[in-house]
């Protein structure tokens, strides 16, 4: 079922119930119906119900040796982690977890990776010599089961897109679109058109005018891969709803260049004078944040402006101390260091092995005595959760 008639059937289940002066059980009804409706009958529930053993997910064989392993490295931190994502994320939370527990409990990710490495945990799964496939199944359904043996949560409760004002569930939503934009609020229509972008402009000067309001809505650059980018949830409602229709609005990034007649992004960013600052070295995108601190990426010039913006005293690239095993010719440097010594990095998930190269940079950070912050993709959808600790109580 497309957008339209989709919209039109919501519009008419409406008009029908209220000619019939139909009260809050009706109006419940159009929403389940409408949900239904949307998934053309195929209404895949991605939640995890408390009460279910199976989650929104395959369970590839998980099994109560797979959990009894798994409880051994689990702690009490991690159930807070865990209470904090299904206060945020309601039934869908462990479609993060594994995400969030890289970066915000390092060393229980890295011990349930360490299970996964030695083949005790997750064998039954399709990928079972892929770690990295292993573990974010194990941080999933591990996390999961433990949950569930200690407390309950709500169901995806029903809700209405702020944006089409379309009804869905939160259960509805695929997995991408929750680690993309966060807890439940657009329907699954409008987080797919924000994704795909709009495919109807075909001139530079409307191209450029979409391009300027999306960085308009987002107070910032966009990135190349804005289509694919984190919406940051820590931002108020109504400039997420605007970021949300700006994406829908704005071409795909390679329509962009084509109707610019360039393969540079950094061209784009330069004719429509979002930015002025920036240069292509060999690798990567070189620029200035706002307090004048060079970054290697957009994704950068983000956290580096997200600190200034909240008063976060940082220093650039500090070096690391040398390590006979991990930095042996001392030449490895940190992204950033706050006062109190803690290091912080940025690691983008761009290979398969990403969850291998976070855990050679906390090996590093455990040898050597120093607090390590590794930030992913998906925190930038709420750095406040990760680095609201270092925000100054006065602000």
């Amino acid at each position: 079922m497309g957008r339209e008639e989709y919209q039109e059937l919501v519009r008419s289940l409406t008009a029908r119930l209220r000619r019939r002066g139909a009260g809050a059980g009706a109006q419940q009804e159009l929403v389940s119906c409408s949900v239904l409706a949307a998934n053309a009958g195929h209404n895949r529930d991605w939640s995890w119900p408390c009460d279910s053993e199976v989650g929104g997910f395959n369970p590839y064989g998980w099994n109560a040796t797979d959990q009894a392993r798994f409880t051994a490295v689990w702690c009490d931190a991690a159930d807070d982690l865990v209470d904090e994502l299904i206060e945020a994320y309601g039934a869908m939370w462990p479609w993060v977890c594994p995400s969030q527990l890289l970066t915000r409990l390092p060393d229980v990710a890295g011990a349930i990776r360490g299970l996964t490495e030695h083949r005790m945990i997750g064998q039954g799964h399709t990928y079972r010599d892929k770690p990295d496939s292993v573990y974010e199944h194990a941080a999933m359904y591990g996390a999961f089961h433990a949950a569930r043996s200690r407390r309950v949560w709500p169901d995806s409760p029903r809700q209405v897109c702020p944006l089409c004002r379309a009804p869905f569930t939160g259960g509805q939503l695929n997995p991408w679109m929750i680690r993309q934009f966060g807890p439940a609020r657009w329907c699954k229509q409008c987080c797919t058109g924000a994704r795909d972008g709009n495919g109807a402009l075909h001139t530079p000067a409307a191209a450029r005018q979409a391009v300027v309001a999306l960085a308009a809505a987002l107070g910032t650059v966009p990135p190349q891969n804005f289509a694919q980018s984190p919406v940051a949830f820590d931002l108020p409602d109504r400039q997420r709803d605007a970021i949300v229709t700006a994406m829908a609005a704005c071409p795909p990034a390679k329509t962009i260049r084509a109707l610019h007649g360039t393969a540079s992004w950094l061209d784009v960013l330069r004719t429509t004078e979002i930015v002025g600052d920036a240069w292509r070295p060999a690798r990567g995108t070189y620029c200035s944040a706002t307090d004048g601190h060079p970054c290697r990426s957009l994704a950068e010039r983000t956290i580096d402006d997200w600190l200034t913006r909240h008063g976060i005293s940082h220093q650039i690239e500090p070096l690391w101390p040398k390590h006979p095993r991990f930095n042996p010719h001392g030449r490895r440097r940190a992204d950033w260091q706050f006062t109190d010594g803690t290091y912080l990095e940025y690691a983008g998930l761009n290979s398969d092995d990403y969850v291998a190269k976070i855990q050679a940079k906390q090996d590093l950070a455990r040898a050597t005595g120093i607090r390590l912050v590794v930030i992913t993709p998906p925190d930038l959808a709420n750095l406040t959760a990760v680095l609201g600790e270092w925000i100054p109580q006065s602000r």
